[in-house]
């Protein structure tokens, strides 16, 4: 797969340019990348397990830190998203929010995917 910092058509959440507008350069972008793949290898496992359990406060812990990468990574769409979610979480603590915190994880899996794409043509 051909995959280039400006190249966004191959990416649905990831949004390179973005990122690279607001780091600076390539290799700054690769640096963060890297720790956002990490932490999302342990965050989605860590969100999935939380709302099976019913936990809503602790996801809506884990979104709020994923919330801080996002940002620079993501597409505006998605970061308001998950924003809102957590949101909400917070503000009502309804079990009815669970579907909406569920509704985040193929985008996140997805994230996660295009990251480690995008990595591995950069390395």
């Amino acid at each position: 797969m051909q995959v280039s910092v400006g190249d966004t058509g191959c990416f649905q959440v990831l949004n390179p340019q973005g990122a690279l507008e607001f780091l600076g350069d390539t290799q700054a972008v690769c640096d963060l990348l890297g720790a956002l793949a990490q932490s999302l290898e342990k965050d989605i496992a860590n969100l999935e397990q939380l709302l099976a359990q019913g936990d809503l406060l602790a996801a809506a812990g884990v979104l709020h830190s994923l919330k801080g990468f996002l940002p620079v990574f993501c597409h505006a769409a998605f970061n308001a998203q998950l924003a809102g979610v957590e949101k909400k979480i917070r503000l009502h603590d309804s079990p009815l929010l669970r579907d909406e915190a569920r509704a985040l994880l193929p985008t996140l899996h997805q994230l996660q995917a295009e990251a480690r794409a995008y990595l591995q043509h950069k390395r």
